[in-house]
């Protein structure tokens, strides 16, 4: 079977893309403390953020990761993914701040890439419905592939 509204799914993604995920206005900051013994420290980094993962568990499915480097404010996508709402918060939790061991979480990076001096950005969508977030995310991975760096996947 072929699906015949292409166009109407092809203006979504145009959507989720321009407006929300790679609008510089909707992208959040998040905060690391600084310390000198260059510790990773959960539970401070949770209480640093603490409304932004609260306005993460109400409204996101699928959500972009940007990285600038020291002394830059030139953010680059470099990881998209998806999650049912309801676990959202806990996904990217895993990637930013925490994360289990069994997890194919980005926090690795994420720890290199603070401790280098960099800042990380990120930007989130709640799509409806839901099942939409697979396409989003795989049609976003396939555009960006050759910058994507983090999604293992997209190489």
């Amino acid at each position: 079977m072929t699906y015949s509204n292409i166009q109407d799914l092809k203006l979504f993604l145009a959507s989720c893309e321009n407006e929300l995920l790679f609008n510089d206005k909707n992208r959040k900051k998040l905060n690391y403390p600084i310390n000198k013994t260059n510790d990773w420290l959960p539970d401070d980094i949770k209480k640093l953020n603490k409304s932004l993962l609260k306005e993460i568990a109400k409204k996101t499915n699928v959500y972009a990761i940007f990285i600038a480097n020291k002394n830059s404010n030139d953010y680059k996508a470099v990881y998209i993914g998806q999650s049912k709402s309801s676990g959202a918060r806990t996904r990217l939790t895993n990637h930013l701040i925490k994360k289990h061991k069994k997890t194919g979480a980005k926090l690795d990076q994420v720890i290199r890439h603070i401790e280098d001096g960099g800042s990380i950005k990120v930007s989130f969508i709640l799509t409806e419905p839901e099942s939409l977030r697979h396409y989003i995310e795989e049609e976003l991975i396939k555009k960006y592939s050759k910058t994507l760096i983090w999604n293992i996947h997209s190489k």
